[in-house]
Protein backbone atom coordinates (compact mmCIF):
# COMPACT_ATOMS: atom_id res chain seq x y z
CA UNK A 1 0.00 0.00 0.00
CA UNK A 2 1.38 3.26 -0.81
CA UNK A 3 -0.82 6.29 0.53
CA UNK A 4 -0.46 9.94 -0.18
CA UNK A 5 -2.72 12.64 1.11
CA UNK A 6 -2.95 16.29 0.79
CA UNK A 7 -4.17 17.64 3.99
CA UNK A 8 -5.62 20.86 4.58
CA UNK A 9 -2.97 23.15 4.42
CA UNK A 10 -4.75 26.80 3.05
CA UNK A 11 -2.74 28.06 0.58
CA UNK A 12 0.39 25.66 1.32
CA UNK A 13 1.15 22.18 0.97
CA UNK A 14 1.25 19.50 3.73
CA UNK A 15 0.99 16.14 2.29
CA UNK A 16 1.57 12.91 3.93
CA UNK A 17 3.09 9.84 1.99
CA UNK A 18 2.26 6.46 4.15
CA UNK A 19 3.03 2.85 3.22
CA UNK A 20 2.25 -0.22 5.41
CA UNK A 21 5.36 0.69 7.81
CA UNK A 22 6.35 4.26 7.28
CA UNK A 23 4.80 7.27 7.61
CA UNK A 24 6.72 10.52 6.02
CA UNK A 25 5.35 14.23 6.25
CA UNK A 26 6.49 16.73 3.96
CA UNK A 27 5.50 20.27 4.92
CA UNK A 28 3.35 21.27 7.16
CA UNK A 29 1.27 24.17 5.86
CA UNK A 30 0.75 27.56 6.92
CA UNK A 31 0.65 28.10 10.90
CA UNK A 32 -3.64 29.01 10.63
CA UNK A 33 -3.97 25.40 8.77
CA UNK A 34 -2.28 23.45 11.46
CA UNK A 35 -5.75 23.00 13.14
CA UNK A 36 -6.92 22.24 9.99
CA UNK A 37 -4.58 18.39 9.67
CA UNK A 38 -3.43 18.09 13.05
CA UNK A 39 -5.47 15.00 13.89
CA UNK A 40 -4.46 13.11 10.99
CA UNK A 41 -1.65 13.08 12.95
CA UNK A 42 -1.31 13.91 16.71
CA UNK A 43 -3.10 11.24 18.41
CA UNK A 44 -3.31 9.03 14.78
CA UNK A 45 0.35 8.30 14.82
CA UNK A 46 2.69 7.22 17.68
CA UNK A 47 6.20 7.96 14.97
CA UNK A 48 7.00 10.22 12.42
CA UNK A 49 9.70 8.08 10.27
CA UNK A 50 10.74 11.53 8.77
CA UNK A 51 9.55 15.28 8.06
CA UNK A 52 10.86 16.36 4.87
CA UNK A 53 10.25 20.05 4.53
CA UNK A 54 10.78 21.20 0.92
CA UNK A 55 12.23 24.92 1.33
CA UNK A 56 11.95 28.17 3.16
CA UNK A 57 8.51 29.61 3.54
CA UNK A 58 6.11 30.21 5.18
CA UNK A 59 3.42 28.20 3.44
CA UNK A 60 5.34 25.61 3.93
CA UNK A 61 7.32 25.92 7.78
CA UNK A 62 5.45 27.52 9.85
CA UNK A 63 2.42 24.76 10.37
CA UNK A 64 5.47 22.53 10.63
CA UNK A 65 6.75 25.01 13.50
CA UNK A 66 3.60 24.51 15.74
CA UNK A 67 3.69 20.86 14.79
CA UNK A 68 7.02 20.40 16.12
CA UNK A 69 6.45 22.42 19.44
CA UNK A 70 2.97 20.62 20.34
CA UNK A 71 3.11 18.80 23.52
CA UNK A 72 1.73 15.53 21.84
CA UNK A 73 3.99 15.78 19.00
CA UNK A 74 4.69 12.34 17.77
CA UNK A 75 8.49 10.79 17.92
CA UNK A 76 10.17 12.38 14.98
CA UNK A 77 12.91 10.10 13.57
CA UNK A 78 14.95 12.46 10.94
CA UNK A 79 13.87 15.82 9.39
CA UNK A 80 15.61 16.97 5.58
CA UNK A 81 15.89 20.43 5.38
CA UNK A 82 18.14 22.67 3.65
CA UNK A 83 17.78 25.64 6.70
CA UNK A 84 19.84 28.38 7.99
CA UNK A 85 22.27 25.51 10.19
CA UNK A 86 23.06 23.57 6.91
CA UNK A 87 23.47 26.58 5.02
CA UNK A 88 25.32 28.65 7.71
CA UNK A 89 26.64 26.17 10.39
CA UNK A 90 25.51 25.01 13.72
CA UNK A 91 23.67 26.79 16.49
CA UNK A 92 26.65 28.42 18.57
CA UNK A 93 24.38 28.11 22.15
CA UNK A 94 27.16 29.22 24.68
CA UNK A 95 28.73 32.07 23.04
CA UNK A 96 26.90 35.42 23.02
CA UNK A 97 26.74 37.83 20.30
CA UNK A 98 27.02 41.59 20.90
CA UNK A 99 24.13 43.33 21.90
CA UNK A 100 24.16 45.85 18.66
CA UNK A 101 24.64 42.80 16.10
CA UNK A 102 21.64 41.26 18.21
CA UNK A 103 19.40 44.09 17.89
CA UNK A 104 19.82 44.50 14.32
CA UNK A 105 18.77 41.17 13.54
CA UNK A 106 15.63 41.41 15.52
CA UNK A 107 15.18 44.42 13.97
CA UNK A 108 14.97 42.34 10.67
CA UNK A 109 13.55 39.88 11.81
CA UNK A 110 10.51 41.69 12.65
CA UNK A 111 10.25 43.89 10.13
CA UNK A 112 9.90 40.77 7.51
CA UNK A 113 6.96 38.86 10.03
CA UNK A 114 5.49 42.26 9.64
CA UNK A 115 5.50 42.02 5.92
CA UNK A 116 3.48 38.80 5.97
CA UNK A 117 1.34 39.11 9.39
CA UNK A 118 -1.14 37.35 8.34
CA UNK A 119 1.17 34.29 7.75
CA UNK A 120 3.07 34.58 11.77
CA UNK A 121 2.91 31.81 13.93
CA UNK A 122 2.00 33.99 16.52
CA UNK A 123 4.84 33.46 18.68
CA UNK A 124 5.52 36.79 21.16
CA UNK A 125 9.29 36.33 19.41
CA UNK A 126 10.46 34.66 16.66
CA UNK A 127 11.02 30.98 16.29
CA UNK A 128 12.62 29.54 13.04
CA UNK A 129 12.52 25.84 12.11
CA UNK A 130 16.17 25.68 12.23
CA UNK A 131 16.36 26.92 15.73
CA UNK A 132 12.99 24.64 16.60
CA UNK A 133 15.27 21.80 15.16
CA UNK A 134 18.72 22.24 16.76
CA UNK A 135 16.59 22.74 20.43
CA UNK A 136 15.15 19.52 19.96
CA UNK A 137 17.86 17.54 19.00
CA UNK A 138 16.42 16.05 15.84
CA UNK A 139 18.80 14.59 13.33
CA UNK A 140 18.33 17.26 10.47
CA UNK A 141 20.00 15.72 6.89
CA UNK A 142 21.76 12.48 8.22
CA UNK A 143 22.73 11.36 4.70
CA UNK A 144 25.08 14.29 4.15
CA UNK A 145 26.40 14.26 7.41
CA UNK A 146 24.13 16.95 8.75
CA UNK A 147 24.82 19.53 5.86
CA UNK A 148 23.42 20.83 2.67
CA UNK A 149 21.11 18.73 0.46
CA UNK A 150 21.57 18.95 -3.57
CA UNK A 151 21.60 16.93 -6.02
CA UNK A 152 24.77 17.07 -7.18
CA UNK A 153 26.27 15.65 -3.53
CA UNK A 154 23.05 12.84 -2.95
CA UNK A 155 21.81 11.00 -6.25
CA UNK A 156 19.10 9.57 -4.16
CA UNK A 157 18.13 8.13 -0.12
CA UNK A 158 16.11 5.59 1.37
CA UNK A 159 12.88 6.45 4.10
CA UNK A 160 12.33 2.50 5.12
CA UNK A 161 10.32 1.06 1.90
CA UNK A 162 10.59 4.47 0.14
CA UNK A 163 13.11 5.65 -2.33
CA UNK A 164 13.94 9.38 -2.57
CA UNK A 165 15.81 10.42 -6.10
CA UNK A 166 16.81 13.92 -5.48
CA UNK A 167 15.76 16.25 -8.67
CA UNK A 168 16.07 19.49 -6.78
CA UNK A 169 17.98 21.88 -5.89
CA UNK A 170 21.14 21.97 -6.89
CA UNK A 171 24.09 23.50 -5.75
CA UNK A 172 23.88 26.88 -7.42
CA UNK A 173 20.47 27.53 -6.11
CA UNK A 174 21.82 27.48 -2.87
CA UNK A 175 24.81 29.37 -3.44
CA UNK A 176 22.34 32.32 -4.85
CA UNK A 177 19.89 32.02 -1.67
CA UNK A 178 23.34 32.24 0.66
CA UNK A 179 24.36 35.39 -1.85
CA UNK A 180 21.22 36.68 -1.27
CA UNK A 181 21.01 36.41 2.75
CA UNK A 182 24.76 37.91 3.20
CA UNK A 183 24.30 40.52 0.73
CA UNK A 184 21.47 41.66 2.86
CA UNK A 185 23.44 41.55 6.00
CA UNK A 186 25.89 44.19 4.21
CA UNK A 187 23.62 45.99 3.31
CA UNK A 188 22.31 46.80 6.99
CA UNK A 189 26.00 46.63 8.02
CA UNK A 190 25.15 43.50 10.05
CA UNK A 191 28.65 41.89 11.12
CA UNK A 192 28.06 38.78 13.00
CA UNK A 193 30.71 36.50 15.06
CA UNK A 194 28.77 33.85 15.87
CA UNK A 195 25.46 31.88 14.47
CA UNK A 196 22.77 32.49 16.76
CA UNK A 197 18.90 32.16 17.65
CA UNK A 198 18.41 35.80 16.40
CA UNK A 199 20.48 34.73 13.20
CA UNK A 200 18.59 31.85 12.23
CA UNK A 201 15.20 33.85 13.06
CA UNK A 202 16.00 36.49 10.55
CA UNK A 203 17.40 34.40 7.83
CA UNK A 204 14.07 32.53 8.11
CA UNK A 205 12.27 35.61 7.97
CA UNK A 206 13.90 37.17 5.66
CA UNK A 207 14.13 34.21 2.85
CA UNK A 208 10.24 33.41 3.66
CA UNK A 209 9.35 36.76 2.17
CA UNK A 210 11.54 36.57 -0.79
CA UNK A 211 8.92 36.46 -3.89
CA UNK A 212 9.28 35.56 -7.45
CA UNK A 213 9.61 38.79 -9.43
CA UNK A 214 7.39 37.81 -12.56
CA UNK A 215 4.00 39.08 -11.20
CA UNK A 216 0.67 36.96 -11.19
CA UNK A 217 -2.08 38.31 -13.40
CA UNK A 218 -3.92 35.10 -13.44
CA UNK A 219 -7.26 37.49 -13.06
CA UNK A 220 -6.32 39.38 -16.41
CA UNK A 221 -5.21 36.16 -18.42
CA UNK A 222 -8.52 34.39 -17.07
CA UNK A 223 -10.88 36.85 -18.50
CA UNK A 224 -8.92 38.00 -21.92
CA UNK A 225 -8.75 34.26 -23.14
CA UNK A 226 -11.53 32.25 -23.23
CA UNK A 227 -10.57 28.91 -24.30
CA UNK A 228 -8.14 26.01 -22.87
CA UNK A 229 -6.27 25.74 -25.84
CA UNK A 230 -5.49 29.47 -25.77
CA UNK A 231 -4.63 29.54 -22.22
CA UNK A 232 -2.24 25.95 -22.56
CA UNK A 233 -0.55 28.18 -25.06
CA UNK A 234 0.17 31.58 -23.40
CA UNK A 235 3.82 31.70 -22.90
CA UNK A 236 5.98 30.77 -20.16
CA UNK A 237 8.70 32.46 -18.29
CA UNK A 238 9.84 30.11 -15.82
CA UNK A 239 10.04 30.36 -11.53
CA UNK A 240 12.52 33.30 -10.71
CA UNK A 241 12.07 33.23 -7.01
CA UNK A 242 15.40 32.07 -5.51
CA UNK A 243 13.95 30.16 -2.29
CA UNK A 244 11.21 27.93 -4.82
CA UNK A 245 14.76 27.48 -6.58
CA UNK A 246 16.02 25.83 -3.46
CA UNK A 247 13.26 23.79 -3.00
CA UNK A 248 13.38 20.08 -2.35
CA UNK A 249 11.46 17.41 -5.50
CA UNK A 250 11.76 14.00 -5.91
CA UNK A 251 10.89 10.78 -7.44
CA UNK A 252 9.59 8.90 -4.21
CA UNK A 253 9.48 4.65 -5.19
CA UNK A 254 8.22 2.11 -3.61
CA UNK A 255 7.24 -1.22 -4.87
CA UNK A 256 6.85 -0.75 -8.19
CA UNK A 257 4.56 2.66 -7.61
CA UNK A 258 6.12 6.24 -8.70
CA UNK A 259 4.99 9.28 -7.20
CA UNK A 260 6.80 12.49 -9.25
CA UNK A 261 6.73 14.98 -5.81
CA UNK A 262 7.58 18.82 -7.76
CA UNK A 263 7.65 20.79 -4.02
CA UNK A 264 7.81 24.23 -5.29
CA UNK A 265 10.85 23.91 -8.19
CA UNK A 266 10.87 25.38 -11.54
CA UNK A 267 10.82 23.86 -14.63
CA UNK A 268 14.04 23.62 -15.91
CA UNK A 269 15.07 22.23 -12.38
CA UNK A 270 12.63 18.79 -13.67
CA UNK A 271 13.90 18.45 -17.45
CA UNK A 272 17.48 19.42 -16.24
CA UNK A 273 17.34 16.28 -14.32
CA UNK A 274 15.80 14.09 -16.89
CA UNK A 275 18.08 15.06 -18.98
CA UNK A 276 21.35 14.25 -17.02
CA UNK A 277 19.58 10.92 -16.59
CA UNK A 278 18.83 10.65 -19.95
CA UNK A 279 15.32 10.34 -19.82
CA UNK A 280 12.74 11.73 -22.50
CA UNK A 281 9.74 11.06 -20.71
CA UNK A 282 9.22 9.51 -17.56
CA UNK A 283 6.81 7.28 -16.77
CA UNK A 284 4.76 7.53 -12.98
CA UNK A 285 1.55 7.11 -11.30
CA UNK A 286 1.50 10.56 -9.94
CA UNK A 287 2.58 13.95 -10.09
CA UNK A 288 2.25 16.36 -7.20
CA UNK A 289 2.66 19.81 -9.49
CA UNK A 290 4.44 22.18 -8.38
CA UNK A 291 4.04 25.61 -6.64
CA UNK A 292 0.45 25.08 -5.83
CA UNK A 293 -0.45 25.03 -9.58
CA UNK A 294 1.55 28.52 -10.68
CA UNK A 295 1.72 28.88 -14.04
CA UNK A 296 5.39 29.75 -13.74
CA UNK A 297 6.43 25.95 -12.79
CA UNK A 298 4.27 23.76 -15.47
CA UNK A 299 5.25 24.62 -18.89
CA UNK A 300 4.12 22.75 -21.40
CA UNK A 301 7.75 21.38 -23.16
CA UNK A 302 8.05 20.01 -19.15
CA UNK A 303 4.34 18.13 -19.32
CA UNK A 304 5.10 16.89 -22.88
CA UNK A 305 7.93 14.63 -20.48
CA UNK A 306 5.29 13.38 -18.17
CA UNK A 307 3.76 10.31 -18.49
CA UNK A 308 0.48 10.23 -15.70
CA UNK A 309 -3.00 9.78 -15.04
CA UNK A 310 -3.15 12.21 -11.79
CA UNK A 311 -1.95 14.81 -11.11
CA UNK A 312 -2.30 17.16 -7.82
CA UNK A 313 -2.78 20.31 -6.50
CA UNK A 314 -2.54 21.67 -3.08
CA UNK A 315 -4.37 25.00 -2.27
CA UNK A 316 -7.39 26.64 -0.90
CA UNK A 317 -7.08 29.38 -4.24
CA UNK A 318 -6.99 32.38 -1.49
CA UNK A 319 -3.28 32.89 -2.61
CA UNK A 320 -2.19 34.30 -5.33
CA UNK A 321 -5.21 32.85 -7.84
CA UNK A 322 -3.42 29.79 -7.76
CA UNK A 323 -4.03 27.25 -9.44
CA UNK A 324 -3.71 29.52 -12.68
CA UNK A 325 -5.80 28.18 -15.20
CA UNK A 326 -2.49 28.25 -17.64
CA UNK A 327 -1.54 25.49 -15.59
CA UNK A 328 -4.97 23.31 -15.97
CA UNK A 329 -5.06 24.08 -19.37
CA UNK A 330 -1.66 22.88 -19.99
CA UNK A 331 -2.43 19.45 -18.12
CA UNK A 332 -5.75 19.47 -19.77
CA UNK A 333 -3.92 19.66 -23.77
CA UNK A 334 -0.64 17.75 -23.24
CA UNK A 335 -3.18 14.93 -22.12
CA UNK A 336 -6.41 15.29 -23.76
CA UNK A 337 -5.68 11.93 -25.48
CA UNK A 338 -5.63 9.53 -22.37
CA UNK A 339 -7.85 9.37 -19.42
CA UNK A 340 -6.29 11.78 -16.60
CA UNK A 341 -7.67 13.25 -13.44
CA UNK A 342 -6.45 16.14 -11.64
CA UNK A 343 -6.88 16.60 -8.38
CA UNK A 344 -7.41 19.65 -6.03
CA UNK A 345 -7.85 19.04 -2.46
CA UNK A 346 -10.09 22.00 -1.93
CA UNK A 347 -13.14 23.47 -4.05
CA UNK A 348 -12.27 25.95 -5.24
CA UNK A 349 -14.55 29.41 -6.65
CA UNK A 350 -11.67 30.70 -8.85
CA UNK A 351 -12.02 27.99 -11.62
CA UNK A 352 -14.67 29.71 -14.19
CA UNK A 353 -17.53 28.15 -14.93
CA UNK A 354 -16.52 28.64 -18.46
CA UNK A 355 -13.36 26.34 -18.14
CA UNK A 356 -15.17 23.85 -16.51
CA UNK A 357 -17.82 23.63 -19.42
CA UNK A 358 -15.48 23.55 -22.21
CA UNK A 359 -13.25 20.80 -20.45
CA UNK A 360 -16.50 18.75 -20.15
CA UNK A 361 -17.84 18.98 -23.59
CA UNK A 362 -14.33 18.76 -25.79
CA UNK A 363 -11.77 16.89 -23.03
CA UNK A 364 -14.31 13.88 -21.68
CA UNK A 365 -11.26 11.92 -21.17
CA UNK A 366 -9.85 14.57 -18.46
CA UNK A 367 -11.43 14.95 -14.63
CA UNK A 368 -11.36 17.94 -12.41
CA UNK A 369 -11.69 16.27 -9.22
CA UNK A 370 -12.26 19.32 -6.33
CA UNK A 371 -11.75 18.72 -2.29
CA UNK A 372 -10.53 15.43 -3.33
CA UNK A 373 -7.71 14.57 -0.84
CA UNK A 374 -6.39 11.10 -0.83
CA UNK A 375 -5.12 8.94 -3.56
CA UNK A 376 -3.95 5.22 -2.79
CA UNK A 377 -2.19 3.35 -5.01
Amino acid sequence: MLKIRMHKADNGDCVSIETDCDFILIDGGTAQSFDEWKEQVIGRIDKIDSIIVTHIDNDHINGMIKLLTHPDCPSVEQVYFNGAEQLFGQLDEYAQEDRRTELKLLALSEECSIINNKEHIGYSEGTSLSYVLSSKRIKCNAVVSGGALYREICDSFEIGALKFTLISPVKNSLSELKRIWEDKLKERNVNPRIISKPYYDAFEQYTSNLKESISNNHQITAIKQSSIEALANTAFDDDDSPTNRSSFSFLIESDGKRILYLGDCNAEAVTSWLDQYGQEKIKVDIVKISHHGSKNNTSLALLRRLDSPKYLVSTNGNSHGHPDLETLARIVLVNSGSETEILLNYELETIPSWFVAELTANYPSIKLLMNSCEVVL
